[in-house]
């Protein structure tokens, strides 16, 4: 990605990468100045961008770059300078440095300064001849497109992973050409991306709530959502799917981010919650201790759906549903990024949006037609995936046969309901140990075993609960002190125990 040139790092862009600059100036030559760019989560847009910014203003071009908050125009910065693209800042706060080539700034700033004066003396105009959006889905807001309106005959170039309104719709009531080059399954069999292991439970209860513009009222479904049995559930299946993972958990609205957060607090987990309301400061406070592990889980409002880079991010929670394929894409599109400390991302979705909308890298095609949904599948098939549970192991798959015990699903086509409200997970990308990580897990068991008392069978059995396999050839292996991830499926293991415990004493109160 980067070669050494003097004193800054030069650009030295993906195959894909260079494919997507090239078709941005071959739309541009056709005549079509409004180009939207679909690309990916993680697969790079900054270097696309910075590329296009480099060549414009070494060919005399002055560029503006818009974007919607503070913290993407520090990233945009950051990584404009490393090659060499010196910036001004459009931002409060900031002294403005109008002779740079290349300005970037947020929009709700250069919308205000814009509108002291007329733009024939209003000294904070940029005369740019290219202007490039970031997270162009929002672009057609109001504020977007007042400022737009000042550059009626330039270039605009507007890139994000999702081109289509909230509602789902189309951009083609703006721009004029849509650049699509490359799918997230493409990227991840390239190595650019991670695979995502899923894990589903039965859809909640969504039953009359209004739909708002494509998408679920807020306010309804933040009273549907924030129940105490619900909020309960994110813990206990995250402990026992991903504890001991750093984590992004989405919710719905900010009282119940701030539940989320309380819960997990009240088990042990170190949890922050943000929103809109919390400083750049606190937001930074907060990604720095979950880099250095100092905080495991984050629960947000809409914070981090667009602009966040922690690659580290290794299970991402979906406790706020969505009818919107952006939204899901930007949501569970977090955990994506590669990271030496992950190999898959687990994605625990609690809102019934995997059986809405799919899997994330299943391959779409984007359209520009304002009038209709902006995308479909790109491979149509003759049965649609859904998401199956088998009846006989009840492994949860996407196909007429069940991966796990080879039973094959009678009556294949008709959907069959998730009874149960405990998470399991999607067959086409579960986990696989290896011989090292059950050496682990089983001597873990054997360490809690020993301290609690219990018979030798044991760890056999939990061993099979967790792996799906009986501990052959596990006869040497000694006790092994726990780690948070084990301690943390432990608790779950507890928790389940107990809630069946009083589910069977309820059963026999009935018939007694």
């Amino acid at each position: 990605m980067f070669y050494k040139e003097g004193s800054f790092m030069a650009i030295c862009l993906r195959t894909y990468q260079k494919d997507i600059v090239d078709s941005v100036r071959a739309e541009i030559k056709n005549g079509n100045k409004r180009v939207i760019v679909a690309l990916s989560t993680g697969a790079g847009k900054t270097f696309c961008m910075a590329d296009i910014a480099k060549r414009s203003s070494d060919n005399g071009h002055k560029v503006l770059v818009l974007m919607h908050r503070r913290q993407l125009v520090q990233q945009m910065q950051d990584r404009f300078s490393d090659y060499g693209i010196n910036c001004g800042i459009i931002m409060s706060g900031i002294d403005a440095d109008h002779e740079q080539p290349v300005q970037i700034g947020t929009i709700q700033t250069y919308h205000r300064r814009l509108k002291l004066d007329a733009i024939e003396t209003n000294r904070f105009f940029v005369d740019a001849s290219v202007i490039m959006i970031d997270e162009a889905h929002r672009s057609l807001s109001r504020t977007f497109q007042e400022a737009l309106s000042n550059y009626p005959d330039k270039i605009v170039i507007g890139v994000t992973a999702t081109p289509c309104l909230a509602s789902g719709i189309g951009m083609g009531k703006y721009y004029n050409a849509i650049v699509d080059r490359i799918g997230i399954q493409k990227l991840i069999d390239l190595g650019h991306l991670v695979p995502a292991r899923y894990y589903a439970p039965s859809k909640p209860d969504l039953d009359k709530i209004r739909t708002v513009l494509g998408d679920y009222d807020k306010k309804e479904l933040g009273e549907r959502m924030n129940k105490a049995k619900l909020i309960g559930d994110v813990y206990t299946q995250w402990a026992k799917l991903a504890g001991g993972l750093q984590t992004i958990v989405f919710a719905v609205n900010v009282k119940h981010s701030i539940a989320l957060c309380a819960e997990f607090t009240r088990n042990g987990v170190k949890a922050e919650a943000l929103d809109a309301h919390s400083t750049d400061e606190e937001r930074a406070d907060v990604l720095s201790r979950l880099v250095n592990g100092d905080v495991q889980v984050i629960c947000n409002v809409g914070l981090y759906t667009e602009g966040f880079d922690y690659p580290g991010a290794q299970c991402i929670v979906l406790a706020r549903p969505t009818k919107s394929m952006g939204l899901y894409r930007q949501m569970a599109g977090r955990g994506l990024r590669p990271h030496m400390s992950k190999k898959d991302v687990v994605i625990i979705d609690h809102g019934g949006c995997i059986d809405r909308l799919g899997f994330i890298e299943d391959d779409v095609e984007w359209s520009l037609d304002g009038k209709k949904i902006a995308f479909k599948k790109k491979v149509i098939r003759k049965k649609e995936k859904k998401i199956m549970t088998c009846e006989m192991c009840s492994y949860v798959f996407t196909g007429p046969r069940c991966p796990e015990c080879g039973n094959e699903v009678k009556n294949w086509g008709k959907k069959i309901e998730t009874t149960d409200d405990d998470l399991v997970e999607v067959g086409k990308n579960r986990k696989k140990y290896t011989v090292l990580e059950k050496k682990q897990w089983f001597g873990m068991l054997e360490y809690y075993r020993r301290s609690k008392g219990f018979a030798p069978g044991w760890s056999a059995h939990k061993y099979r609960e967790k792996t799906g396999v009986w501990p052959r050839g596990m006869e040497d292996v000694g006790p092994r002190l726990p780690t948070d991830e084990f301690t943390n499926w432990m608790k779950y293991q507890t928790i389940k125990y107990f809630k069946e415990k009083e589910k069977r004493e309820k059963q026999q109160a009935l018939f007694a």
